[in-house]
């Protein structure tokens, strides 16, 4: 018996489908101080995952630009690990906010380490650590959402 066809990999499903979702927020609390060049993520096809509150989550930096759904990234720097505070959802082109400073855009996620933790790929103008951050254990991490009101022209 075949499965039911996914929208997300025959391309059906696009950022300006989400009308609007609130701003997820987690507690950093493992910082990381890894570089990789030959990484080989391979992103997974669909755009948006549905996190539960207490999920973990690694988020990873890259600086390449064809990071996206479905691709595969091999520069890669590692920022921490961090707990979700509360249910949500996490969509590409979400600004990922450190200290209430934005460092990137999520672009895609890996699910290598499931069930144990999700990847989260951030697109970052510079590849840098969590270490190089300067981060403090206990940090707050937002995931900016969609407001019904928003500009809604990024890609993905």
């Amino acid at each position: 018996m075949a499965g039911s066809r996914d929208p997300h990999v025959e391309g059906k499903v696009k950022r300006t489908h989400y009308s609007s979702k609130t701003e997820l927020s987690a507690r950093l609390f493992a910082v990381l101080d890894l570089t990789s060049e030959d990484r080989g993520l391979k992103l997974i096809p669909q755009l948006s995952r549905a996190v539960r509150r207490g999920d973990v989550l690694e988020l990873v930096c890259t600086d390449e630009e064809g990071a996206e759904p479905g691709s595969e990234v091999n520069r890669t720097a590692y920022i921490g690990f961090v707990e979700v505070s509360e249910a949500g959802l996490l969509l590409c082109g979400d600004a990922v906010t450190v200290q209430q400073e934005e460092i990137g855009k999520v672009s895609g996620f890996d699910e290598t380490h499931l069930p144990n933790h999700l990847n989260v790929l951030i697109r970052s103008k510079r590849l840098i650590t969590g270490r190089e951050m300067d981060l403090s254990l206990d940090a707050p991490i937002t995931f900016a959402g969609i407001r019904a009101d928003a500009d809604r022209g990024i890609g993905f």
